[in-house]
């Protein structure tokens, strides 16, 4: 049987290493996500302006 010290220390080093990468991967999903969003906007802006723009018939109501 392994030392019962090195089995622990080998499961705490693994488990900071999934709670790095799980940071990251959130950290770069919510950056994603903020981007999403911000296009999302600026495309709305822009539908509103184009809109705006567009003269008016009888099919708008």
């Amino acid at each position: 049987m392994k030392n019962f010290a090195i089995v622990m220390k080998n499961s705490l080093l693994k488990r900071e290493e999934a709670i790095i990468k799980f940071k990251e991967k959130r950290d770069a999903f919510l950056q994603a996500k903020g981007q999403i969003m911000r296009d999302i906007e600026e495309a709305r802006t822009t539908y509103k302006r184009v809109m705006e723009q567009l003269p008016k018939n009888g099919f708008n109501l």
